[in-house]
C-alpha cells in the first residue's frame, strides 16, 4: 500500500501550495503518530524493475515499513502490513491500495517484507477466495454513478454478462493482459484507430491510455487533438469540449484471449469518458484534456483507469483467470453480489446465476457457468415430465386391468364368423352316449346327426330317409339340395378357456 506523508503538500512538493492540496489528494498520513509503525527502509518502487509501473518507468524513493491497516472504521485490521509513504505527486498523485496476492518486494525478485493484504485477507479467512471485481465509477452516466471493489465476488447488476474468458499472463507484474484486436471510431465520421492486433495491460492505477504512436496518431485525427509540449497532455478547449459532446462520438475496444477470431467482448466508451479534468500540478490552470499516452514500446501498452469507467473487471488469481463486461447502466438497479469461492473449497455455494468468477469466467472457474446451469435446468424440467409420463402410464394400465377384471370379455370376432376352435356343444348334447369318442375339430353339412346320436354318412348328399334329419323347428340350415342339416358340435377334450381381448 502507498500512502500519503505528512510532506504530501509542503513547499517542497508544490511551490504554491493549492489551499484543498490534503484533500485534494485524499488527505495524508502523518507516519510518527502511529503506534505499530516499523520502518523498513529507503526504497524505490520499482527498483531493478520491481515494484508500482516499472514498465511506465516510473521512478521514485519512498520510505518502507510495516504497520497495522485497517480498512474503514468496521473493516478488517491486519497487522504487519507492508507501506509506503510518498511525497512527490509523481508517480501517483493519491494513495495506492494493491490487489495482486504476490509478496511485497522491496529491492529485488524474492526480498519480500511480508505477504500481500489481499492474502493475509484470504489466509485468515476474511475473505473465501483470492478474487477482486472493480469498475472505476462514472460521473457522466446516470446520477454520477460511483466505483465499485468488492473482494471475493462480484455485482451482476453492474455489468452485462458475455462468454469471454481470460487467461493471466505470466508475468506477475502484468498479468491482466489482453489482446486488444481492433479500436473503431464513430461521430462525424467514422474510422478504424487500430487494425492490427496488440497484447495490452489492464491497470486502474494509471489513468491514461498507452498506445502505440500510429494509434495515437489516428486518435489525433479522428478528435482533433494536440499535445500540449509544457504538461504532456492533450489539453482541450471548452470550445473543442463542446463540439465533441455534440457530435456523440464514441470508441470501441474489442477484446479477446485470441490474437484473431475466437470470442471476443466489445467495451464502448463515449466522448464524456475522455473528458477528464487536469489540475495543478499537472497544469497551472484547470483544463479539459484527452487521457492518451504514446508508449515506448510494447511492454508499456496499457488500458488505463478512464477504460474502467465502461468496464467491469473480474479476477480468480487461484485459477488464473478474469473476466472483462461492458458496465451496465440502469438507473435504481438493486446490488446482486455473487461470491467466488476458492477452488480449493470442498463444496461451494453461492447465489445469482453464473457462480464464476468474472464470469468468469466467469466459464473461468469451478463454479457453473451460465450455459452450464441453463443446460441443467433444462435436463432437469425433461427429466421430471419424463418421470411424470412413466407414472401416468402405469396408473392408466392398472386401472385398465381393473376394468378388465370388473366387465364379461368381449367375444373375439374371429370366433364368430369363422371355424369354431374351442367353443362347447348345446347342454342338452352333452349327455350323449358317444360325447366321449374323439370326433373331428370341425364341423359341416357333409356331417350329418341322426335321431339319437350322431353318425357319419359316406353318400354325400343322400335323399334317403336314413340320411335325412328332420327338425321340427324348421330352421335349419340348407345343405344346397334342399336338404335340412344341424350343426354337428363337437367337445374337445380339456376345460373350457374364456377368449379374453386385452
Amino acid at each position: 500500500m502507498v500512502v500519503l506523508s505528512e510532506y504530501g503538500c509542503s513547499d517542497s512538493v508544490f511551490a504554491n501550495a493549492p489551499s484543498n492540496c490534503a484533500s485534494s489528494r485524499g488527505d495524508l498520513f502523518n507516519l510518527n503518530k502511529s503506534s505499530s509503525w516499523n520502518e523498513l527502509g529507503i526504497f524505490n518502487i520499482n527498483n531493478n524493475g520491481v515494484g508500482l509501473e516499472a514498465n511506465l518507468g516510473y521512478s521514485q524513493r519512498s520510505e518502507f515499513a510495516t504497520d497495522d491497516i485497517g480498512l474503514s472504521l468496521n473493516g478488517p485490521k491486519l497487522e504487519n502490513q507492508t507501506l509506503a509513504g510518498i511525497a512527490t505527486p509523481e508517480p501517483f498523485y493519491l494513495g495506492i491500495f494493491g490487489l495482486n496476492p504476490q509478496q511485497v518486494n522491496l529491492s529485488t525478485l524474492g526480498n519480500a517484507s511480508s505477504p500481500s493484504f489481499f492474502t493475509t485477507l484470504k489466509d485468515q479467512g476474511k475473505i473465501p477466495s483470492l478474487s477482486w471485481s472493480y469498475t472505476a465509477g462514472a460521473k457522466y452516466r446516470l446520477k454520477q454513478v460511483y466505483g465499485q471493489l468488492i473482494f471475493s465476488g462480484y455485482d451482476q447488476s453492474r455489468f452485462t454478462s458475455n462468454s469471454v474468458s481470460f487467461t493471466m499472463a505470466d508475468d506477475i507484474t502484468r498479468d491482466l493482459v489482453v489482446y486488444l484486436q481492433s479500436i473503431s471510431y464513430s461521430g462525424s465520421t467514422s474510422s478504424i484507430l487500430l487494425s492490427n492486433p496488440i497484447d495490452i495491460f489492464i491497470d486502474s492505477t494509471d489513468p491514461n491510455l498507452w498506445l502505440p504512436d500510429s494509434v495515437c496518431n489516428e486518435f489525433e485525427k479522428a478528435f482533433g487533438l494536440t499535445m500540449d509540449n509544457d504538461s504532456g497532455l492533450y489539453l482541450v478547449n471548452e470550445t473543442q469540449n463542446t463540439e465533441l459532446l455534440n457530435s456523440d462520438a464514441e470508441v470501441t475496444f474489442r477484446l479477446s484471449d485470441v490474437g484473431s477470431g475466437g470470442e471476443a467482448v466489445a467495451i464502448t466508451l463515449p466522448y464524456e469518458a475522455f473528458a477528464l479534468t487536469a489540475k495543478p500540478p499537472l497544469v497551472d490552470n484547470s483544463s479539459y484534456y484527452f487521457p492518451l499516452k504514446r508508449a515506448a514500446n510494447s511492454s508499456q501498452y496499457t488500458l488505463g483507469r478512464v477504460f474502467l469507467q465502461e468496464a467491469y473487471l473480474s479476477t480468480d488469481y487461484e485459477r488464473g483467470v478474469f473476466n472483462v463486461s461492458a458496465c451496465s447502466w440502469e438507473e435504481d438497479s438493486e446490488e446482486d453480489i455473487v461470491a467466488i469461492i476458492s477452488k480449493d473449497a470442498s463444496t461451494s455455494s453461492c447465489s445469482g446465476s453464473g457462480c464464476s468468477s468474472g464470469g468468469s469466467s466467469s466459464g473461468s472457474s469451478s463454479n457453473l457457468s451460465r450455459g452450464a446451469v441453463a443446460g441443467i435446468a433444462v435436463g432437469a424440467v425433461v427429466g421430471f415430465f419424463l418421470l411424470l409420463g412413466i407414472i401416468f402410464f402405469y396408473i392408466r394400465r392398472q386401472r385398465q386391468k381393473s376394468r378388465n377384471k370388473a366387465i364379461d370379455p368381449k367375444p373375439n370376432v374371429s370366433v364368430l364368423s369363422g371355424p369354431v376352435h374351442n367353443g362347447g356343444p348345446p347342454e342338452s348334447s352333452l349327455h350323449d352316449e358317444h360325447n366321449s369318442l374323439p370326433q373331428s375339430t370341425f364341423w359341416s353339412p357333409e356331417t350329418l346327426n341322426g335321431s339319437s346320436g350322431m353318425t357319419t354318412s359316406g353318400n354325400n348328399g343322400s335323399s334317403g330317409d336314413s340320411g335325412r334329419h328332420e327338425n321340427s323347428s324348421g330352421e335349419n340350415e340348407l345343405d344346397g339340395h334342399n336338404t335340412q342339416i344341424k350343426p354337428v358340435y363337437h367337445e374337445l377334450p380339456g376345460s373350457k378357456v374364456s377368449d379374453v381381448l386385452y
